[in-house]
C-alpha cells in the first residue's frame, strides 16, 4: 500500500529536478503544458552545465531509499543510514560520489559521512530538502513516541535547525494518517493542522526523551505551535495563490530579509505550501505539476506534494507518464514494493548503490556529450552563401519584401565581420 506514496515522491522530485531553481515565469514562458517529464536545455540559455536528465530523481528520492533499506524492523535506522552513505562508490568526477544535484546541506552530510575526519560542525541551516527524505519514515510500524525520536534522529544527521525538524515531524505524520485511511485526500488542509497538533502534545508527553535525544523540547513545542497557527490560516485557502499570500505573510514576520514566495528552501514555507499545493491543484494537473509551474526549489516542493496527493487507488503504469518515463523505472518499482512488504533482502542497499553509481556515470556522460555539441556549434566559422540562403529561407515569411530579405542580409554580414574580428 504505501508504494504509491513512495513512488508518487520520487516521480515528484524527478519531475520537480529538471529546473529546481528556476523562476516560476521562466518555467511558465518555457513550458506552457506539463504531464511529463521535460528536457531542461531550451531554458537553461547559456548554462548547460545545468542540464539535468529528463526522469532522473535527485539525491532526495537516493537518500530517502537508502534510508529506508536501512531501516530495521525495530529501532532506529540513523546508524545504518549513516553507514549505508558512507559506503557508498565513489564515482570519477563527480564531488559527492553518486548523489545527484544535492544542495548545500546535503553536500554537508556526505562528504562528512564518506571522509569523517573532515567533517565540520553541524549546521543549524533550515533545509526543506530534507523533510522529503523521511518519507518512509512515516510508514514504519512503532509507537508515536517511537516515531518522533525516529524522526529527530534522521533530521539531525543533516541539521539543528528546529523548523526543519517540526515540519518533518508533521510531514510524517499526516503521511502516517494517510496511509491509515484517517483522512482522505479532499480534507488533507483542514486536518492538517489538527495532526500538528497531536504532534505537538506527543512531544509535550515525550519532552524528556526527546530532550535526552539532544533536542530542547520547549523551543520544539514552539516551533510545532507556530506551525499549527499556520496551517490553520492556510486551510481557509481557496486557491494556491491565497495560500502562499498567507505562508509568505507568516514566514516574514521572523526573517531579516522578506522573502516574497513560498517556494524558498525553508521549511516553515515549503511545507505548508505543498499541502496548498497537493490539495489547491486546478483541474485535471498532477501535484507534481502544480508543484513544478510554481518554481523555485521544485524538487523538494514536487516530492511532497506528490506524496500528499498521492491517489487511494494505484494507478496503472501505462496511464500514468510519470512511472513510464521513471529513469530506472524497473528497479525503483521492484524496491518499492519491497518496502511495502516487508521483504527487501540483505543485499538491497549494495545493489541500489552500483546501480546509481552506474546511472549518475551515465549521466555525466551525456552531459558531457551534450556540452561538446554545443560548443562545436558556437566554433562554427561563417555561412557560406548557399547556407546563408538556406538560413534565411528558414526566418523568411511570405509577409517578407524586398527590403525585409536585404535588410537580414546585411545584418548577417555585420554579425560576420564581428566574428572574423
Amino acid at each position: 500500500m504505501i508504494q504509491r506514496f513512495l513512488i508518487s515522491m520520487i516521480t515528484g522530485d524527478a519531475l520537480g529536478s529538471a529546473v529546481d531553481g528556476m523562476t516560476r515565469g521562466h518555467i511558465n514562458a518555457h513550458f506552457k503544458t506539463i504531464t511529463d517529464y521535460i528536457d531542461p536545455e531550451p531554458a537553461l540559455k547559456n548554462k548547460l552545465e545545468l542540464w539535468r536528465k529528463p526522469g532522473v530523481y535527485s539525491s532526495i528520492s537516493q537518500l530517502m531509499l537508502i534510508m529506508a533499506m536501512a531501516c530495521p524492523h525495530r529501532g532506529s535506522c540513523a546508524e545504518n543510514f549513516r553507514r549505508a552513505v558512507a559506503s557508498s562508490p565513489d564515482v570519477a568526477g563527480c564531488d559527492y560520489g553518486i548523489f545527484r544535484y544535492p544542495g548545500a546541506v546535503e553536500r554537508a552530510f556526505i562528504l562528512g559521512m564518506k571522509n569523517p575526519a573532515r567533517h565540520q560542525q553541524m549546521t543549524e541551516q533550515p533545509c526543506a530538502r530534507i523533510i522529503p527524505v523521511m518519507t518512509f519514515l512515516s510508514f514504519r510500524n512503532n509507537s508515536a513516541a517511537d516515531h518522533i525520536l525516529d524522526v529527530m534522529a534522521a533530521v539531525r544527521l543533516f541539521t539543528l535547525d528546529l523548523s526543519t525538524l517540526a515540519s518533518a515531524l508533521i510531514y510524517t505524520h499526516v503521511l502516517r494518517a494517510m496511509a491509515s485511511g484517517s483522512i482522505p485526500r479532499d480534507h488533507l488542509m483542514r486536518t492538517s493542522a489538527d495532526i500538528a497538533a497531536r504532534v505537538a502534545d506527543a512531544v509535550d508527553s515525550n519532552s524528556a526523551a526527546i530532550f535526552d535525544g539532544g533536542v530542547n523540547p520547549g523551543t520544539l513545542l514552539q516551533e510545532l505551535r507556530s506551525n499549527i497557527g499556520l496551517l490553520g490560516e492556510v486551510a481557509s485557502s481557496s486557491t494556491i495563490g491565497a495560500a502562499e499570500g498567507i505562508i509568505v505573510s507568516h514566514v516574514n514576520r521572523r526573517l531579516k530579509t522578506p522573502v516574497t514566495r513560498a517556494t524558498v528552501n525553508l521549511p516553515s514555507a515549503l511545507f505548508p505550501y505543498s499541502l496548498a499545493v497537493s490539495s489547491l491543484a486546478p483541474g485535471a494537473a498532477s501535484p507534481q505539476a502544480a508543484a513544478i509551474k510554481e518554481g523555485g526549489s521544485t524538487a523538494p516542493l514536487a516530492a511532497m506534494a506528490g506524496a500528499l496527493g498521492a491517489s487511494r487507488e494505484s494507478v496503472p503504469e501505462q496511464d500514468d507518464p510519470l512511472i513510464r518515463g521513471l529513469v530506472n523505472r524497473k528497479k525503483v518499482l521492484a524496491l518499492a514494493d519491497a518496502l511495502s512488504a516487508g521483504a527487501v533482502p540483505p543485499e538491497a542497499v549494495d545493489d541500489f548503490l552500483r546501480s546509481e553509481a552506474s546511472l549518475t556515470v551515465k549521466e555525466q556522460e551525456e552531459l558531457k556529450a551534450r556540452i561538446k555539441h554545443t560548443k562545436k556549434k558556437r566554433k562554427r566559422g561563417p555561412l557560406t552563401p548557399a547556407e546563408k540562403e538556406k538560413e534565411l529561407a528558414r526566418h523568411a515569411v511570405e509577409s517578407w519584401t524586398k527590403y525585409d530579405k536585404a535588410r537580414w542580409k546585411k545584418e548577417q554580414r555585420r554579425h560576420d565581420k564581428n566574428d572574423e574580428s
